[in-house]
């Protein structure tokens, strides 16, 4: 009898976690979008592969308990749509879309963990691979934009466009994000090293390029990444006390001790070393140290945070919903009366659920991920054999790393974290619920739909993403003769359409309806101040006056700039046209911000 096949080849996964953290291409209005849509493209491709190569015997079909977590969150966003609320920015649809799609990708990592010891235990090289291609070669284009070799690179670096406090992001469009990868890297070298893949001399350069990138982010998360990576490295020294002498270094406890202290030591020589030559070449880095030294580092995130749980106390039950946090945001700037800037997340995964789901929400979050953690421990690491517990702890680094960057940021809004972490998460799921006999027929036929059905969403995606792409980089000339997107991202284009057009008292009602919805979709001092224009012109001066006032509590809300356009506008109306307590108040405001901005 001829060994069963894995039902998930390596090379597969290899290229679903690595090639969409490499994509160059970054356009407006969603500057991630191919990078996402190629991880989307690229899982359901491995997910076809797996149904596929599932046994032709009528398969028996259980859910893993951690597939909850993702229905929890999907049931809250049903219910807030089911009580009213409305989906203003479309980005309800797309999150219920894209927990469906994790809560696939978790059930097949469990059931996958069902196949051949065999197929199991490469489970952690090929992870580790993946994540050390995509690091090393992040990390090489960090430094072909660190010496501004882009245009040379046959269009596989994106650009890096900012002069002076360099933060190099390699192809991921935000440093933080490539740093995380980067750590992501330094543990899956740990790993190979351990398991003989890598030897020492290897292991060290790997490990010196690595961290040069992370220096080259100027990501203080990243700091923080080397730390875990060391701490993972103490942790696998331990579970290979039973390791034979004449075994690699590496593999042995007292390699892998060395290997912490090695990684530890890199960053605090490539750290000044990188600054060193930054100053004598000019390159015009970011200054990590002097930041991380700073006292005020974490105000932004620190006003992000005041808001988010404004929002929570507002709307305590279920939140304010998916793609309405800087609406919520917007309404209360008087009230909270700290400067913040205008965000669509709360740059921490806690308080980010709590303002969007409620307590309803984020209690069941939490509930369902401390029982998870608990059958984890419990199973993988105090029952499991040896070659489990060393897999279950890499995994677990893994996802402390995406947890800590979410506690700062929001990484699992992106499907090249997302997917990969909801993997993880249903690989060390030990245990499952139910336990259905489904024909073989219709388990192929719903495999089968649900491939066609993802495949027709990423191709609509596409073909409207293209046109609502076209449109923000067309010609005003050109742009009205341009399609709208049909079915996604037709919000983008509305707003963009209404801030481009030209108002006058004529339109005004006609236009205003547009501006609110842009401002949903995010509040921007443009758009804040061409709706209060609109609300004065329709008969609302009050609430126009409210929404310019919300601009001084507004992160670079360029009053003086909107100020002035509005007093122009007033200027180039007729008396009988104009709004005349709005105009002189906003005229009266105008002069007081020049005055200071002269004095």
């Amino acid at each position: 009898m001829q060994p069963s096949r894995p039902f998930l080849p390596s090379a597969a996964l290899i290229a679903a976690i690595a090639v969409p953290l490499l994509v160059s291409r970054h356009t407006l209005p969603l500057a991630t979008f191919y990078g996402e849509w190629t991880a989307a493209l690229c899982v359901i491709a491995v997910l076809a592969i797996h149904a596929g190569r599932r046994p032709a015997a009528s398969p028996a079909v259980s859910l893993p308990w951690v597939s909850l977590l993702f229905l929890c969150l999907v049931a809250v966003g049903l219910a807030l749509g089911a009580t009213g609320h409305h989906d203003v920015t479309g980005s309800r649809l797309i999150t219920v879309l894209t927990l469906f799609l994790g809560a696939t990708v978790a059930c097949t990592a469990w059931s996958y963990r069902g196949t051949t010891a065999a197929s199991v235990q490469n489970i952690g090289d090929t992870l580790a691979t993946a994540f050390l291609i995509a690091g090393l070669l992040g990390t090489l284009t960090q430094w072909v934009q660190l010496f501004h070799l882009e245009p040379r690179a046959f269009g596989l670096v994106s650009t890096y466009f900012y002069d002076n406090n360099r933060r190099l992001w390699g192809n991921l469009n935000q440093p933080n994000h490539q740093a995380t990868v980067e750590g992501l890297a330094l543990v899956a070298s740990v790993w190979l090293a351990s398991r003989g893949r890598l030897r020492f001399p290897m292991w060290l350069a790997a490990v010196t390029l690595l961290e040069s990138g992370i220096v080259l982010s100027g990501s203080r998360t990243g700091v923080l990444h080397v730390g875990l990576a060391a701490f993972y490295a103490l942790a696998a020294a331990w579970l290979a006390r039973g390791a034979r002498r004449d075994s690699d270094p590496m593999q042995r406890p007292v390699g892998l001790i060395v290997a912490a202290v090695a990684m530890l030591a890199m960053l605090l020589i490539l750290q000044p070393a990188i600054r060193a030559a930054g100053q004598a070449f000019d390159w015009r880095l970011f200054d990590t140290i002097a930041q991380l030294e700073a006292e005020d580092q974490l105000s932004a995130r620190g006003a992000l945070w005041t808001h988010a749980l404004a929002i929570f106390r507002s709307h305590p039950w279920f939140g304010v919903g998916w793609g309405e946090f800087g609406w919520a945001q917007f309404q209360q700037l008087q009230q909270v009366g700290v400067k913040v800037e205008m965000s669509l997340h709360a740059h921490n995964a806690i308080l980010d659920l709590l303002a969007k789901t409620g307590i309803v929400g984020t209690a069941g979050v939490g509930l369902i991920l401390l029982a998870w953690l608990w059958r984890v421990i419990r199973v993988r690491l105090w029952h499991g054999d040896s070659e489990e517990r060393k897999q279950t702890v890499l995994v677990l680094t893994w996802l402390a790393m995406l947890c800590a960057h979410s506690m700062l940021e929001y990484p699992l809004h992106y499907l090249y974290f997302f997917l990969p972490f909801c993997f993880m998460l249903g690989w060390l799921e030990p245990s499952g619920f139910g336990r259905w006999r489904v024909p073989m027929p219709v388990a192929r036929g719903l495999a089968l739909a649900f491939v066609v059905v993802a495949v027709a969403v990423l191709a609509t995606m596409w073909q409207d993403y293209r046109r609502a792409e076209a449109r923000e980089y067309a010609s005003s000339e050109g742009r009205n003769a341009l399609p709208m997107p049909r079915f996604w991202f037709r919000q983008h284009a509305q707003a963009d359409a209404a801030g481009l057009a030209t108002i006058t008292p004529a339109n005004a009602a006609e236009l205003l309806p547009a501006h609110i919805a842009a401002v949903h979709l995010l509040p921007t001092p443009t758009m804040i101040a061409r709706t209060a224009w609109l609300l004065a012109l329709t008969g609302d001066p009050a609430q126009g006056r409210q929404w310019m006032e919300r601009l001084r509590w507004y992160y670079l809300g360029d009053e003086v700039a909107q100020y002035a356009e509005i007093a122009k506008a007033c200027r180039d109306l007729t008396p009988d046209e104009r709004p005349q307590v709005f105009c002189a108040w906003v005229g009266d405001r105008s002069r007081r911000y020049s005055e200071w901005r002269r004095d």
